[in-house]
């Protein structure tokens, strides 16, 4: 079912090799492309939640979240080949249809 509902995420460089995904300032997210398991941070965020991040190429990341150590989540953000769409691609474990996003660049 397609959302028309706007939302703006501003994308910003965090700590050299990373980056923050801002939402509002209670709804930032700063991931490391590392592959570490680093502790999500934010509103509403579980206890024992984590986040790890590896770029799969140039253009395409991939987050995998945990909680307390079992994986709850995959995503993959993806960048147009023009850069001007950024496509997140959502999997919860245990459900069989991924949920797709695309944000249009501003």
């Amino acid at each position: 079912m397609p959302l028309n509902v706007p939302v703006v995420i501003q994308i910003r460089p965090y700590e050299g090799d990373g980056l923050s995904f801002v939402r509002s300032p209670q709804d930032t997210r700063n991931l490391k492309f590392d592959g570490k398991d680093y502790p999500a941070q934010g509103h509403g965020v579980a206890p024992g939640a984590t986040s790890s991040g590896r770029r799969l190429n140039e253009r395409t990341l991939e987050v995998t979240d945990k909680i307390n150590g079992r994986v709850v989540r995959t995503e993959r953000r993806e960048l147009s080949a023009d850069l001007k769409t950024m496509t997140r691609t959502v999997r919860p474990v245990g459900q069989r249809n991924p949920s797709s996003l695309v944000y249009e660049r501003q």
